[in-house]
């Protein structure tokens, strides 16, 4: 996250944290409650419960500070650990994720490439007023791996480096490819909802 003016940046905060500050913590907590919270809910799918991983997460972050490697982002490493901690809820209720990023094909032939400037136009249509409902519904009715890539990189507008690095390595030939499919299983849900101008909003 980009700190204001006069703010310590995201892995400062995260070395005081790792001296036990606690107001550093707080810092960090205004910064990602949100964003994380949105990210975690397109994992669980239930506000409540995303809420409540949430809150392990920022006291895993806080006690595994002096685990984060700073030449690493630091919300590259916040998102790992708020991922592997949302799917080891799921693991623990034997709501198994519905497929691994580990484990999904390698590109598709045929499937075009994603320069990244097309996930910041494509998260500019769909932060429109008029269009956050019906596309909110269906996000939500993506498989989860979709889900992610979308919130990621469209809606918190991550670099595919980065969304590949939380998402546990997979190339970023093969993200590309996901988002691809994403967008035109996305596609398909808004026109079935809104109507042949649905394919205006993506």
């Amino acid at each position: 996250m980009l700190a204001k003016p006069g703010e310590d940046s995201d892995e400062r905060l995260a070395e005081r944290c790792r001296d036990g500050d606690l107001e550093a913590f707080g810092l960090l907590y205004e910064r990602y409650r949100r964003p994380i919270l949105a990210y975690l809910y397109q994992i669980v799918r239930d506000y409540d419960q995303a809420a409540c991983i949430g809150q392990d997460v920022f006291v895993k972050v806080f006690q595994r500070a002096d685990r984060y490697d700073p030449t690493r982002r630091f919300s590259t490493w916040f998102y790992t650990v708020a991922r592997n901690t949302a799917l080891d809820w799921l693991q623990s209720r034997n709501r198994r994720p519905q497929v691994s990023f580990a484990d999904a094909d390698e590109d598709t032939p045929g499937a075009p490439v994603l320069p990244d400037r097309n996930a910041s136009e494509i998260g500019e249509r769909l932060q429109r007023r008029e269009a956050a409902e019906v596309m909110a519904r269906a996000v939500g009715e993506l498989p989860q791996i979709y889900r992610e890539i979308i919130e990621l990189v469209v809606y918190q507008d991550m670099t595919y480096e980065a969304a590949s690095e939380i998402l546990g390595g997979v190339s970023l030939g093969t993200l590309r490819s996901r988002m691809f499919h994403a967008l035109r299983m996305l596609r398909a849900k808004v026109e079935a909802v809104a109507g042949p101008d649905g394919r205006n909003l993506i």
